[in-house]
C-alpha cells in the first residue's frame, strides 16, 4: 500500500508543472490581477473603442462636419461635461465612473448604464465579481418584469385629429412567455407638449417639445390607439433573438427619464426607435442612413429591407368595427342600436326583421357602449348596467363564431407612395405657356394616390414650386411651409371636426391683373361626410391673412368658405374638386374666388400623373390655368 502511495505521489510530482501551467492559462483573471484603470483607459484608446460603431449607437452619436454630436439632449445621459460632442471623453468618463464612483445601489453607473457596462466589459475583459458589491435591485426587477422572448413593431395608423399623429406612429411591443399578447409591454417614444392649438404643429416642426421613452402594458396601448383614437394597428413580427432582445432592453433602461427634443419630421417616434434595433443588432444600418425626413412608413420599409420583419398582422380599431357592422344594417337598424346605447330601448324589447339582424344590432350596440365608456362619455355604473343587459340579450341569440365580421383588410401602410416627391409639369396660364418643377420633402396631399393612406389626409412641409414662362419670366410660384388638412368624415356614430392650416408664399392676383407673391396664413374648420356614390364631401369655414407690399397697410384680412369632393373613381383614378370664396372686408375690399379640378392617375407605387384645371378671379380679373404634372415619389 505504501509503495502504491509513493507511486501516486511520484506521479503527482511529475505532472504538477503541467497542471500548474494549465491553471495559469485557463483560469479567469482574478480581480486583483486585472489591469489598473489607467491601463484600461490606455487599452480603450489604443483599440479606438470610442470610434467603434456600437459605442456610437449607444450614445446616439451622429457624424457632423466637426466630429460627432449626440441626438440626446438631456445632460443626465452623459458622464463627461462635453460628452454630447466627445465620444472619446465620454467613454473615458464612463470607465472612470464604473470603477471610481461612490454611488451605491441603483444610482451606481453600472446600474444606470447596463448596455455600456456589458459592452465595455466584453471588449476590455474584466471580471463581474469586481462589482459584486453593487446591487442593482430596480434594474433586476425591470429585467424580471420584461423577460423578453420576441418583439413586434407596431404601427398605429394615421390619426386625423392630431397633426403630430397624421403620419402614423411606431412603437415596440416586447412579448414575454405569456400566451396573451395584451399582457406584453410597449416601448414608446413620444413628445410631451406643453400647449395645443394653432401653435402645436408649428412648435412640433421646430423641436420645441421634449420626447421621452416610456414602457407600459400593451393592453393600455390597444385601449388608447385601437379603442379610443379609432386607429387601426399593424403588427410586424421581428426576428430578434432573445440575446439581442436582452441588449435592447438594457439600452431602453439607459434611456429611462432621458429626453431629446422631438421634431415631427426627423427626430420623431420612428427615428428614435431605430436606436433600439441597432443596440440589439449592431449589424443593422438604420440610423446612419441619409434621413433628411423620417416618416413612420419610411422606417417600416427600411426595417423590412434589412430583413428584420417576418410577417404582419392587422388589428382593426373599434371605430373600424363599429362602422363595418353599421354598414351591414339599414337606417332603422342603426337607430335601434343607438336607442339601446341612449337607454331609450331595452335590449330585451328589441324588434328586428330576422334573427341575424337582431344579432348585428346588439353587436353594434355593445361595441358603441364600450367605445363611449373608453372615451369617458359614459359613467361607470351606467356602463356596467347597460353593457351587461345588452350582452345578456345578445347571448340568448347564440354564438356566431370566433369572428362573425370579416372586416376587409386594407393595404398596409408601406404599400403607399414614398414620402418625398419631385414633380415635373407644364401648362398654360393667361395665354402664356410655362414649365415648372416642384420639390416636396414630405409627405402626402389630397390629390396623391390613396393606397396605403387615409382618405382626406394631407400633411405637407416645404413644398416648393418654381415656374418658368415662355416670355422669360422665372418665379417662385409657391412655397408651402406647412399645409395640413384633415377631412375626417362624420356619421351617426362619430362626429369629428375637420380642419386645415396652411402657411407659406403663394401668388395673389392684384388690381392690375398681375400675379404678385404674398405670404398667406390660412386656417379653417368644418365638417366632412362620406357618401358611397359621391365620395368624400367637405365644407370648411376659413380665415385668410395675406401679407404684401401690394396691400394697403401691407396686409389683407378676410374669411370665407371652401367646399369640395374627393372621389376614387377606380383603383388608379381619383378626382378632386373644390370651390373657394374669400371676402376681404378689412382695409382692402375685394373678393377672391377659385375653382379647382384635378384628376390623378396612378402609374405605379411611386409614379403618378395629375391633370389640373384652375380658375381664379379677383379685382374683376379672372384667369384660367391648365397643366399636367408627372409626380415621382422617392
Amino acid at each position: 500500500m505504501a509503495s502504491s502511495f509513493r507511486g501516486y505521489g511520484f506521479f503527482l510530482k511529475s505532472i504538477s508543472p503541467f497542471f500548474i501551467f494549465l491553471i495559469l492559462v485557463l483560469s479567469p483573471v482574478r480581480g486583483d490581477e486585472l489591469p489598473s484603470l489607467d491601463q484600461l483607459l490606455v487599452k480603450a484608446k489604443e483599440n479606438k473603442l470610442s470610434e467603434n460603431r456600437y459605442w456610437l449607437i449607444l450614445l446616439h452619436y451622429q457624424s457632423t462636419l466637426t466630429g460627432h454630436k449626440s441626438l440626446i439632449d438631456d445632460p443626465q445621459f452623459f458622464l463627461a461635461s462635453d460628452g454630447k460632442k466627445n465620444p472619446e471623453g465620454e467613454l473615458a468618463a464612463t470607465l472612470k465612473a464604473f470603477f471610481n464612483s461612490s454611488e451605491k445601489g441603483d444610482n451606481h453607473p453600472r446600474c444606470r448604464f447596463p448596455a455600456r457596462y456589458e459592452w465595455l466589459k466584453s471588449v476590455l475583459n474584466w471580471e463581474e465579481s469586481l462589482f459584486s458589491n453593487i446591487s442593482c435591485d430596480e434594474f433586476r426587477k425591470y429585467e424580471l418584469t420584461l423577460q423578453p422572448k420576441s418583439a413586434v413593431l407596431v404601427f398605429p395608423a394615421f390619426f386625423m385629429n392630431n397633426p403630430a399623429s397624421m403620419f402614423g406612429h411606431t412603437l415596440l411591443r416586447i412579448d414575454n412567455a405569456s400566451q396573451s399578447k395584451l399582457l406584453s409591454f410597449s416601448a414608446n417614444y413620444a413628445a410631451f407638449p406643453d400647449s395645443f392649438g394653432i401653435l402645436y404643429p408649428i412648435k412640433g416642426v421646430f423641436g420645441y417639445y421634449k420626447g421621452f421613452f416610456s414602457i407600459f402594458p400593451y393592453y393600455d396601448t390597444v385601449k388608447m390607439y385601437n379603442d379610443t383614437e379609432q386607429r387601426d394597428m399593424w403588427e410586424y413580427h421581428l426576428n430578434f433573438s432573445e440575446a439581442e432582445l436582452q441588449k435592447m432592453i438594457w439600452h431602453l433602461w439607459e434611456l429611462k427619464n432621458i429626453y431629446s427634443y422631438y421634431y415631427f419630421f426627423d427626430e420623431n417616434c420612428s427615428y428614435n426607435l431605430l436606436y433600439l434595433f441597432e443596440a440589439a443588432r449592431p449589424s443593422l444600418h438604420l440610423t446612419d442612413r441619409s434621413w433628411f425626413w423620417t416618416i413612420p412608413t419610411d422606417t417600416l420599409r427600411a426595417i423590412q429591407a434589412e430583413g428584420v420583419v417576418e410577417n404582419a398582422e392587422f388589428r382593426p380599431a373599434k371605430g373600424t368595427k363599429i362602422r363595418y357592422i353599421a354598414s351591414q344594417l339599414n337606417e332603422t337598424g342603426e337607430d335601434s342600436a343607438l336607442k339601446i346605447v341612449e337607454q331609450k330601448l331595452d335590449p330585451s324589447q328589441l324588434q328586428a326583421k330576422d334573427h341575424d339582424e337582431k344579432k348585428k344590432i346588439l353587436d353594434l350596440a355593445v361595441e358603441e357602449i364600450q367605445y363611449q365608456y373608453n372615451k369617458h362619455q359614459m359613467e361607470k355604473d351606467i356602463y356596467l348596467k347597460l353593457f351587461l343587459s345588452t350582452l345578456n340579450g345578445r347571448s340568448k341569440l347564440g354564438n356566431s363564431g370566433s369572428d362573425p365580421y370579416q372586416i376587409p383588410v386594407p393595404m398596409p401602410p408601406e404599400t403607399g407612395h414614398r414620402s418625398s416627391r419631385i414633380s415635373l409639369g407644364g401648362g398654360i396660364r393667361k395665354n402664356s405657356f410655362f414649365e415648372e418643377i416642384s420639390y416636396r420633402p414630405a409627405y402626402h396631399t389630397l390629390v396623391d394616390p390613396e393606397e396605403g393612406f387615409a382618405r382626406g389626409l394631407q400633411i405637407v412641409f416645404a413644398d416648393t414650386t418654381v415656374r418658368a414662362y415662355n416670355d422669360g419670366r422665372i418665379k417662385l410660384e409657391s412655397f408651402d411651409l406647412i399645409d395640413i388638412v384633415s377631412l375626417s368624415p362624420r356619421d351617426r356614430f362619430f362626429k369629428p371636426l375637420s380642419y386645415k392650416i396652411k402657411t407659406g408664399f403663394t401668388q395673389q392676383m392684384t388690381p392690375s391683373g398681375d400675379d404678385r407673391r404674398v405670404y398667406r396664413l390660412n386656417p379653417g374648420v368644418g365638417m366632412a361626410f362620406e357618401n358611397r356614390q359621391i365620395g368624400l364631401v367637405y365644407g370648411l369655414a376659413e380665415i385668410s391673412l395675406n401679407l404684401s407690399e401690394e396691400f394697403r397697410d401691407r396686409y389683407a384680412l378676410g374669411g370665407g368658405l371652401q367646399i369640395g369632393v374627393i372621389k376614387q373613381i377606380a383603383d388608379s383614378w381619383k378626382m378632386t374638386f373644390s370651390l373657394e370664396k374669400i371676402a376681404y372686408p378689412v382695409r382692402n375690399v375685394f373678393q377672391e374666388n377659385r375653382a379647382t379640378a384635378i384628376q390623378t392617375f396612378k402609374l405605379n407605387q411611386n409614379n403618378s400623373l395629375n391633370l389640373s384645371l384652375l380658375w381664379d378671379e379677383a379685382f374683376n380679373h379672372d384667369q384660367t390655368e391648365v397643366k399636367i404634372n408627372w409626380n415621382i415619389y422617392f
